[in-house]
């Protein structure tokens, strides 16, 4: 029989064996297929070039990450599988076969496995890259009409990628073969000859640096002192060197002093099947404190990614809403464009005109800035805007009292407009109100008053990209700065269905200006600026969900090879339980409790991790995150559930594969 027969035969009768790291690479296919397929999708990169978004550059960098984690996935699946087959590598050396031949067996097998994965993945991708296309589409709020697309540069880039990762797996078990000895390849693994004592000191300072970790991480970073000390790049490190080696030593010392307690505790101890699960989880809790670490940290990674990128593209989408109150809002336009543009309106069949309006402010510089000035000042070329509070009233009124009224500043007072005051830190909002600016020409030569910030107004009642920072003053100091600067006049037209109306958008920028240009700076559209950052945050999310299935399918892997290794390592333990009277439903209630911490402790600990991650973006952006995290978590708990769930059915399985 030659080699490539053997390698057929035997992966034919050992199925089983091989089912699952057929699965681990097919999924991997699959998830790196369709990745690829989108970013190579012509229709998807049109859009990104229409939208001028960096949306290329963020596949190309997320596909760097999704190789690299698919090659861990893939090898961590691969070490398991060869380890189990140490005995059957051992059996052919002893039947005769040399090492290199064996090897090539290994080699055959692995190509088979691969041909076979990448044929499955590839077409399985093909049949759900459109609707991985129409999801995207949807996140961004897109109405495209989408065609499957089967790009033949995504094939050629996959097999190369996986082919590479092949060879790579298929090295390294040729090492193992020309390793390890014959008596090493039969050699079962030794258990542990003691069981763990664990350590109360390590436990405490496993949890001191965790709760260093928490606390450093949660805090305000602009108002700490400490993290001004050590700086950012330094802090970030500590916070994870501090919660990693924490979820080291608080898992490593925590779980033999817990599990010494229950084995002192007698009653508990021998009720029912206890003495069995506690026995086997005291005997091999050290040699699982390093996997139990890892998919702690793997499982927070992955909440973390997917909940604040989640939580981001909510309240960056919303944020683009209040920074839009208008469809379309035009600068210094001319009367008679004024008119043209009203009669495209008019004429328009799926939108009806809801007002029409004209206001105006003016812009001015400041001769003492602070030290640091909200953003919106500098994305304001590094000026105020100016709006009388009559003014100011009447666009509110029109824009259904979006703000507060406001009535009776004084000379000097003024309250800033504008949604970046929900972000601001209380400490940069006392240091507004307790500054007094100095409003002078563009020039600084000509002074025109002081200005004190006594209030602020969430919402604006201009487009973005119009009076970014916005000051509402008295009619009086308004009427000053206009006999001396320039007026900025801007028309406003609000229309039914914005979320729809590209083509008008279109047609009243090229009446106005004569071509679209979403990068305008006299003409601002809801729609242009609502689906710029939509298709950008829209599709980081996207980007985000993928790393986040991948690192949750890495995790998952971590776990399930390691049980199925050790089921196999236990099938004539649990045989001789058997033939002591073990019936199947005890056998199922002592696996599942002997898996139950390798997933409980580590998701535990991962939301943990996870939740004060979140808390110190929520503090530091002064964004809420509390349903995305909450969406997140329960979803990520209910698949994890599922993993649990066919580990211990696999479990089950191996181990009473040859029981009557």
């Amino acid at each position: 029989m030659t080699l490539f027969k053997i390698a057929v035969t035997n992966m034919v009768k050992n199925f089983n064996q091989y089912v699952i790291y057929f699965i681990s690479i097919a999924i991997s296919v699959l998830i790196y297929f369709t990745f690829i397929s989108l970013a190579k999708n012509p229709l998807i990169n049109k859009i990104f070039m229409r939208w001028e978004v960096l949306g290329n550059s963020l596949f190309s960098f997320a596909g760097v990450i999704l190789i690299l984690f698919v090659g861990f996935f893939i090898f961590y699946s691969n070490s398991y599988f060869l380890k189990r087959r140490k005995r059957e590598f051992g059996l052919y050396a002893l039947l005769g076969l040399r090492k290199s031949q064996i090897s090539m067996i290994i080699i055959f097998e692995n190509l088979l496995t691969y041909l076979l994965a990448l044929l499955t993945g590839i077409l399985t991708g093909i049949f759900f890259s459109k609707l991985f296309i129409m999801l995207l589409f949807w996140i961004v709020n897109l109405r495209v009409d989408t065609k499957l697309i089967v790009s033949a540069s995504a094939i050629t880039d996959t097999v190369y990628t996986f082919f590479i990762i092949m060879g790579i797996t298929s090295l390294y078990a040729i090492y193992l073969i020309f390793r390890y000895s014959l008596l090493k390849l039969f050699k079962t693994e030794e258990r542990e000859k003691k069981a763990a004592k664990g350590s109360v000191i390590l436990t405490i300072i496993g949890i001191s640096l965790i709760g260093f970790g928490y606390f450093l991480a949660i805090q305000v970073i602009q108002n700490s002192p400490l993290w001004t000390k050590i700086g950012f790049g330094r802090g970030v490190l500590i916070v994870l060197f501090s919660v990693i080696v924490g979820t080291w030593l608080f898992i490593r010392h925590s779980m033999p002093l817990s599990l010494r307690f229950v084995y002192n505790k007698k009653s508990s101890y021998y009720h029912g099947t206890n003495l069995i699960t506690i026995t086997s989880l005291r005997y091999r809790v050290r040699k699982n404190a390093n996997t139990l670490a890892m998919i702690a940290i793997l499982s927070a990674t992955t909440l973390t990614i997917i909940g604040a990128i989640s939580g981001f593209y909510y309240v960056t989408i919303e944020q683009v809403k209040t920074e839009n109150p208008s469809s379309y809002q035009l600068l210094n336009i001319s009367p008679d464009k004024d008119e043209e543009i009203v009669r495209i309106i008019s004429r328009d069949k799926e939108h009806k005109l809801r007002y029409r309006t004209k206001s105006s402010y003016i812009n001015a510089s400041v001769k003492n800035e602070l030290e640091k000035m909200p953003f919106n000042y500098y994305q304001n070329q590094a000026k105020f805007s100016f709006i009388p509070e009559s003014e100011f009233n009447r666009i509110n009124l029109i824009e259904d009292r979006k703000n507060k009224p406001i009535h009776h500043l004084n000379n000097g007072e003024a309250i800033y407009v504008g949604r970046e005051t929900n972000n601001l830190h209380e400490r940069r909002k006392q240091e507004l109100k307790a500054h007094t600016f100095q409003i002078v020409s563009d020039d600084k030569k000509t002074g025109f008053g002081e200005i004190q910030v006594i209030d602020f107004r969430p919402n604006p009642v201009f487009n973005s990209g119009f009076a970014d920072a916005l000051l509402v003053v008295n009619d009086d100091f308004y009427n000053r700065l206009k006999e001396h600067l320039k007026v900025q006049k801007v028309a406003m037209y609000d229309v039914t269905e914005v979320d729809h109306s590209e083509n008008l958008g279109n047609k009243i920028q090229v009446a106005a200006e004569g071509k679209v240009n979403i990068w305008s700076p006299t003409f601002s559209s809801y729609y242009s600026n609502y689906h710029m950052v939509s298709i950008l945050m829209g599709t980081i999310l996207f980007i985000g969900i993928f790393i986040g299935l991948v690192f949750f399918l890495a995790t998952g892997s971590v776990i399930y090879f390691k049980q199925v290794t050790d089921a196999y390592l236990e099938q004539n333990q649990f045989t001789t339980l058997f033939k002591l009277g073990l019936t199947k439903r005890e056998l199922r209630g002592i696996i599942s409790r002997q898996i139950a911490p390798m997933f409980v402790i580590p998701l535990l600990l991962g939301i943990s991790h996870s939740i004060f991650a979140m808390i110190g973006l929520s503090r530091n952006l002064e964004y809420s995150l509390q349903m995305p995290v909450i969406i997140v978590t329960s979803i990520y708990c209910v698949f994890y559930g599922l993993y649990y769930w066919i580990c211990v059915n696999s479990y089950t399985n191996i181990v009473t594969r040859y029981q009557p």
